[in-house]
């Protein structure tokens, strides 16, 4: 068995998509994900109060009436829409 190469990981594996996938790989690279190597992202902190991005009340306000498969999950707003009220 061809030992796992970390800089092409389809290096030295048989059959012609390998091939072409090893090809591709030297020319693209890996996929870009991340902040990069050596940096840090801080934590997620949830803000205290959330608003609702529709309405703009508190998220505690509102209520949420989960779907099935076959029915959407729906989140209901308890008040009228900024746009509205201006």
């Amino acid at each position: 068995m061809p030992t796992r190469d970390e800089t092409n990981p389809y290096r030295g594996l048989p059959g012609f998509w390998n091939r072409w996938n090893w090809l591709i790989y030297n020319v693209s690279g890996a996929a870009q994900v991340g902040l990069g190597r050596g940096k840090k992202e801080a934590p997620y902190v949830p803000p205290l109060d959330p608003r609702c991005p529709i309405c703009g009340h508190a998220m505690a306000e509102h209520s949420i009436e989960r779907g099935t498969a076959a029915v959407p999950t729906r989140l209901r707003c308890p008040g009228p829409r900024l746009r509205d009220a201006a």
